[in-house]
């Protein structure tokens, strides 16, 4: 078993021991890759703020922080830090804690055919595509201005003809 999946069970069986996972929803968490909705660049506590960790100068750490139980910041200081190598003083996005996640998409009910308005990283998109099977019914934004107008980067991680991307 690589690192990757490892990290990808330890989190199916936290979310299914703690309850929070459905059966309904297991099969969607154990298929969508959460690692490719998490920006490259996140940031992490480290006691004197909040520091960034780039995928590329440590993966494994990186990837332990994309399963893991916490959210993914992927901004700080609503972009405008105090500098380059700074830290940051509060989170301003992020990828939403995988529990927080599965209660969130157990709560919504979502049924087959329903149109849902995701705006995020895509990965409750993915969840709900996978899971629910919709047919270009899920639009997909975000509200980061930076990437709000860049489809490309979310489009490619999506399941095809399962969610669509809209663009306001």
């Amino acid at each position: 078993m690589t690192d990757l999946q490892a990290l990808s069970q330890d989190l199916l069986n936290r979310l299914t021991a703690s309850g929070e996972l459905t059966p309904s929803w297991s099969d969607a968490f154990a298929a969508v890759a959460r690692h490719r909705f998490i920006p490259d660049m996140i940031w992490v506590a480290d006691g004197a703020g909040l520091v960034s960790l780039h995928r590329a100068e440590d993966p494994q750490e990186w990837l332990r922080r994309a399963y893991g139980p916490a959210a993914a910041i992927a901004q700080v200081d609503d972009r405008h830090s105090a500098g380059p190598g700074q830290p940051g003083r509060y989170s301003t996005s992020s990828a939403s804690q995988p529990d927080v996640v599965a209660l969130m998409l157990a709560a919504l009910d979502a049924q087959p055919g329903m149109r849902v308005l995701e705006i995020g990283t895509g990965y409750n998109a993915a969840l709900l595509a996978h899971c629910r099977g919709t047919t270009g019914a899920l639009p997909v934004g975000d509200a980061d201005p930076p990437r709000r107008h860049d489809p490309h980067p979310l489009a490619h991680r999506l399941p095809r003809r399962r969610a669509g991307l809209v663009h306001r």
